[in-house]
């Protein structure tokens, strides 16, 4: 639940756009979004703040760790930690800047447990992988497009077992 809640986006493309107004139309108090490109973090800010007020700000990647200090809700929407991505087993915070208590939800799917994620558990962070997200938004295409209900249990089976050998 975001009511009320302040919350550290790191990306500014299109994922990180929907999880923005998401967050906003739920009553998120504050959206501080972080972005290795800041100007695209700032037109993100403005767009949001001209349609939800003054709720958004956008910081320089370089000031994520201390972005990250007041924020419930910290939700990872770049490809840092992505296999086989170009920042593969990277994370974009360490255990020492997520605060203890936090929702940390990593959109990254692949790991199931990305290097963000391991480093939420150690602050003592709750965690929520990406492959949930995955999962749903390919069950309401199913559904569109066939107008029948999504088998969720059989499409997460494989996508777990797609991804366990992925790898190798």
């Amino acid at each position: 639940d975001a009511a009320g809640k302040a919350a550290l986006l790191l990306g500014a493309g299109g994922a990180a756009r929907a999880v923005a107004f998401g967050l906003l139309q739920a009553g998120a108090s504050h959206l501080v979004i972080a972005n290795r490109g800041l100007e695209r973090a700032e037109r993100l800010a403005a767009e949001l703040s001209s349609r939800f007020g003054p709720r958004a700000q956008a910081v320089p990647w370089k000031e994520l760790s201390a972005a990250a200090g007041g924020c419930h809700l910290i939700v990872n929407a770049t490809t840092l930690g992505m296999l086989h991505g170009p920042g593969e087993g990277q994370t974009p915070l360490p255990a020492r800047d997520i605060p203890r208590g936090a929702l940390i939800y990593d959109l990254v799917y692949n790991p199931l447990e990305t290097p963000l994620l391991r480093e939420a558990r150690k602050a003592g962070a709750g965690v929520v992988g990406g492959l949930t997200m995955l999962i749903y938004q390919g069950a309401a295409a199913f559904e569109l497009w066939t107008g029948r209900p999504a088998p969720v249990d059989i499409m997460f089976q494989a996508a777990r077992k797609a991804l366990s050998t992925w790898g190798t």
